[in-house]
């Protein structure tokens, strides 16, 4: 939809404005715990701000739209990936981790061999710092099954992750 000339047009890019500087570092590295692509990650992130622009006029909540956008996207492109494996029958790629010490290394490769839900969750809910009730709508599911992906994900770290 495009955005016509005129005040709305320089208020609704003002605002777009803000909420990219508001939000879109801390939306990359959400997609990127999601992904573990950077690049793909900052490319999605751009779609989702390109989505969000017909709807940011009376959205009371863009900052969530947003995050809903972006989860939205990595689950796609995960299944996109998937396919692609089966289809090439390749080796999945590798990502180093973004920027994160060194010892911090066991914890982003057991993040990244969780479940997608489940690394959605605990991405969610400790990255993003978002309530239950947020993730549960973000996810399409009920805070209960929020609640059971954290606690399963968190104790399949505990599992994998060595202890210093």
């Amino acid at each position: 939809m495009p955005v016509g000339d005129g005040p709305v047009h320089g208020d609704v890019m003002a605002r777009l404005e803000a909420l990219y500087r508001r939000e879109q570092r801390d939306l990359v590295r959400l997609a990127h715990l999601l992904l573990g692509d950077g690049a793909r990650a900052e490319e999605l992130v751009q779609d989702a701000f390109v989505r969000l622009l017909p709807h940011l006029e009376g959205n009371a909540s863009p900052g969530g739209y947003l995050r809903t956008i972006v989860v939205n996207l990595c689950r796609d492109e995960q299944r996109r990936a998937v396919r692609a494996r089966r289809h090439l029958h390749a080796r999945p790629v590798s990502a180093p981790p973004p920027g994160i010490p060194e010892r911090s290394t066991a914890v982003w490769m057991a993040l990244q061999g969780l479940p997608a839900r489940q690394r959605e969750a605990l991405s969610l809910r400790f990255y993003a710092d978002l309530p239950t009730e947020e993730i549960a709508r973000i996810l399409d599911v009920r805070p209960a099954t929020v609640r059971s992906l954290v606690h399963r994900g968190l104790a399949t770290l505990k599992e994998v992750v060595p202890r210093d």
